[in-house]
């Protein structure tokens, strides 16, 4: 194991040469000393900040009114392609008259949440697997086709690779999410979910985590998805602090719970 040490590695190799090794491991040991006494010397945070820094978004938080930045109708003009767009505002449109309608299921009325979010917002982005082909629901359905690869992403096999890329969006201003096909998935990117969960109240309020995961989860008589696509994955995850958790049985729950969830701030 000390021989695969890749500072080690490169210590020893020809990159190093002519460089100050000794100099810089004395200025880390340094800073590490330095952080280790500021924590000593700082005093113990109050009680009440636990609770202050569950989440940021308060109890009773109108996610109606909370508007998308100044200049996200002029992004959106600019960064996508006037026909995709105009596609995917006629596909809408015909979302919403099947919900007007009340014929409108509860995959379709997400997949209208999501593309309604992504042409209100250039920060919202999308994650899934088998995404360009709709997913296994069309919950994902026309996001690459419209908004391209950089903001509707087809990932490969590997909910950990992908929550985890989602995670980094999150603290950087975007609000992804990560459709999951089916949420008994998620197993494989419980650390991820977990990290997220708590990155607000470790880091001090100072990284907000706006994540979204979706999907389906629990048997259905037509639905026919055997052991491995049909476990509920609540659960496994009710036990992890700074989450979340919601289930529609509605199509009008899941619509307003999927816009509510990308306009939550974590």
């Amino acid at each position: 194991r000390a021989e695969a040490d890749p500072i080690k590695l490169f210590e020893q190799s020809s990159h190093a040469e002519g460089l100050d090794l000794e100099g810089a491991r004395k200025a880390a040991q340094d800073a590490v000393k330095r952080a280790l006494q500021f924590a000593r010397d700082s005093p113990a945070p109050p009680a009440e900040l636990a609770q202050k820094l569950a989440f940021p978004d308060p109890p009773g938080t109108d996610y109606n009114a909370r508007d998308a930045a100044a200049d996200a109708a002029a992004v959106t003009e600019r960064t996508v392609d006037r026909e995709a767009r105009e596609t995917c505002e006629a596909h809408v449109a015909s979302l919403q008259q099947q919900a007007a309608d009340g014929e409108i299921q509860i995959a379709d009325a997400v997949n209208l949440a999501i593309l309604e979010e992504m042409l209100r917002d250039p920060t919202v982005v999308c994650h899934a697997e088998d995404l360009q082909a709709g997913s296994a629901y069309n919950i994902p359905k026309l996001t690459q086709q419209t908004f391209g690869v950089l903001r509707a992403s087809d990932e490969i096999i590997s909910e950990g690779h992908f929550m985890g890329k989602a995670m980094g969006e999150a603290i950087n201003g975007y609000r992804p999410i990560v459709e999951l096909m089916h949420v008994n998935f998620g197993v494989y990117a419980m650390a991820e979910m977990s990290s997220a969960a708590n990155t607000y109240s470790t880091t001090g309020g100072q990284y907000q985590m706006p994540l979204t995961i979706i999907g389906s989860g629990g048997a259905a008589p037509d639905l026919r998805a055997a052991a491995e696509h049909s476990q509920p994955v609540h659960a496994y995850i009710m036990a992890i602090p700074g989450l979340k958790i919601g289930t529609a049985a509605s199509p009008g729950a899941a619509y307003g719970m999927a816009k509510s969830m990308i306009r939550d701030n974590g």
